[in-house]
């Protein structure tokens, strides 16, 4: 059996809220904030409002549920125009780093004046990047499962580790509303 590290929308405040502290010490004043669909998604917007800077999204394919698939493959760039900006790239978790790093490379040949990132998690073992700013830092392998995750992480587990994950009356919830297993 893996181990899984689940987060509730609790953490994910506390963590953005570190990240927005990290960043307003720092000094380093985006004029935009880019996330990483899916999850980055989410976190990108919370700290844009924290910021009070526009967000738009880039949308990248590296991962399968727990597993890196091939290179990585840039689906959507940003709407807005980053000419000449200081962005704030942001991701749910760095775990192999090439997500990020090719992120940040497109931004900057879009013409980003400077470009730093941010994640929730980073998995100091696996990830070939350090990201300018986290929340959380992980020593160990863990599969890690967002509030945001929870239908993913239900259709890909097997019963043993759903049963570990989600609670019983949770997974009568989700057998409801999805129907399956």
């Amino acid at each position: 059996m893996a181990d899984y590290h689940r987060y509730r929308w609790e953490d994910i405040e506390n963590g953005i809220l570190k990240l927005a502290q990290d960043i307003l010490v720092s000094d380093y004043q985006p004029s935009v904030v880019i996330g990483i669909s899916k999850g980055g998604v989410i976190l990108a917007s919370l700290i844009s409002d924290i910021l009070n800077v526009p967000v738009d999204l880039m949308q990248l394919t590296h991962w399968g549920f727990g597993k890196a698939e091939g290179q990585v493959v840039i689906k959507h760039r940003p709407s807005l125009s980053i000419n000449g900006h200081d962005v704030l790239l942001i991701d749910d978790v760095s775990d192999t780093g090439m997500t990020l790093m090719t992120a940040r490379d497109e931004l900057y040949r879009l013409g980003a004046r400077n470009v730093r990132t941010a994640v929730l998690d980073y998995k100091a073992l696996s990830s070939r990047y350090v990201p300018d700013y986290y929340a959380y830092k992980w020593t160990r392998w863990v599969y890690i499962i967002y509030p945001w995750e929870n239908f993913e992480a239900y259709k890909n587990l097997n019963s043993i580790d759903a049963r570990t994950v989600f609670t019983r009356h949770e997974l009568v919830k989700m057998q409801e509303l999805m129907r399956t297993k």
